[in-house]
């Protein structure tokens, strides 16, 4: 038996997006990983251009989407369909779209797939699929297997590889699909974790994590065993790491790099709603001068178009964003992913204006705003983006990137 995985990825700023951040996604290569040793994988990841070959030779194509890339992905399920394949569709957008995604498919994975994945492939053989598999319990992390390296070459990731580290967050933001895909948070056993990075080669790791020092004993012994393998790694957690200098100096000295926060924006009332209210926007100067004398660059997405916001909102993220000394920001439209409690709310009041999820993208509004146009929003982030992509925010990212290319080419 042979398995085509696609991880569909329409053109646009979301993609963009996606192609700078770019490390293995865990869609694809978690399923590949979970894949028995008698399958054949061939696996393509359009985030970084990879080209669909629809003349595959697969007895199964599976493609995964989140909601941007949607209408993507059923184009793609469509037309292998049309050729006569057996197609099953998985990832955030069809967990919650259920109905919707079976239209454009023989089958569907909803949420995590270690233990449905392989009873659909014992089903295809038997001749017998069914069209929905939805695992009744939450998949224990030490079950894991590493990401495949044979498939699609680490150069596409521009030699960044990724390890899971956990699954879940903690925390609840309304705008999130996190805690709504994943149940609960779950950390890897930390012997498979660093067995996974010394076997991979790599000496970029991305540690896969939406809140990496959730968990401060094992954040602390990750750490500790990291230290002897002298690499470089990038991770996600809250700001709450730089309160805790026995906590991000161990980090620092095991490597960390490049840390991706979220800042969101400095309206407290916005972060109050938004059940963010973890981040105290006083404390955020300080918190990234402490990252920054460990060396470590900051990135964070700033968000226009929360309720709470108005026309004055872009100045004042410029003046803060700078204030701040933030190293890298990306201004955004929040996304109200089917699925989180942000767009649960506005469907309910009537407030989202399409359900055409190619504008789910982050550069559209996609909700009636009280104060804000589309318009607005759009100039107002060309606006911030001339004010805060500097050339030293530029340079900060261009020495970061030199930094971990000279790291692998040794």
């Amino acid at each position: 038996m042979k398995v085509y995985i696609i991880k569909a990825c329409a053109k646009g700023p979301f993609k963009e997006y996606k192609k700078y951040m770019a490390a293995p996604p865990q869609s694809i290569f978690s399923l590949a990983a979970c894949t028995p040793s008698d399958v054949d994988i061939d696996m393509v990841d359009e985030t970084v251009d990879m080209k669909i070959n629809y003349k595959s030779d697969a007895d199964i194509v599976a493609i995964f989407f989140s909601t941007p890339d949607a209408i993507r992905g059923y184009e793609i399920a469509d037309k292998f369909r049309s050729l006569g394949k057996m197609v099953v569709l998985g990832g955030l957008h069809v967990k919650f779209n259920q109905k919707e995604a079976l239209i454009h498919c023989n089958s569907i994975l909803v949420g995590e797939y270690e233990y449905t994945w392989t009873r659909l492939l014992i089903d295809y053989r038997l001749g017998e699929i069914a069209p929905i598999y939805e695992s009744q319990k939450i998949v224990d992390l030490s079950y894991l297997s590493p990401f495949p390296r044979d498939i699609i070459p680490m150069s596409k990731y521009n030699y960044v590889w990724s390890v899971v580290v956990s699954r879940g967050c903690v925390n609840k933001c309304s705008y999130c699909l996190v805690n709504r895909f994943f149940e609960g948070m779950r950390y890897r056993p930390i012997n498979d974790v660093i067995n996974e990075i010394k076997n991979s080669g790599a000496k970029v790791i991305e540690l896969h994590s939406d809140n990496l020092t959730a968990d401060r004993e094992y954040a602390m012994e990750l750490f500790r065993r990291l230290k002897p393998l002298k690499i470089k790694w990038v991770g996600e957690t809250t700001l709450n790491i730089a309160d805790d200098e026995e906590l991000l100096k161990l980090a620092s000295e095991s490597g960390l790099s490049y840390l991706l926060v979220g800042i969101e924006t400095p309206s407290r009332s916005a972060l109050m709603a938004s059940d963010k209210d973890f981040l105290v926007v006083e404390n955020v100067k300080r918190q990234i001068a402490k990252l920054h004398e460990y060396g470590i660059v900051v990135d964070s997405g700033m968000l226009f178009g929360f309720e709470e916001h108005d026309k004055d909102i872009f100045k004042e993220t410029v003046e803060f964003v700078k204030n701040i000394k933030l190293d890298i920001a990306h201004g955004i439209i929040p996304i109200p992913f089917p699925g989180t409690r942000l767009y649960e709310k506005l469907d309910y009041e009537g407030k989202l204006l399409t359900k055409d999820w190619s504008k789910y993208d982050g550069r559209h509004l996609v909700y009636e705003h009280d104060n804000l146009s589309e318009e607005d929003i759009i100039e107002g982030i060309e606006y911030f983006e001339k004010e805060t992509n500097t050339m030293s925010s530029l340079f900060s990212y261009l020495k970061f990137m030199w930094k971990m290319t000279a790291i692998y080419m040794k």
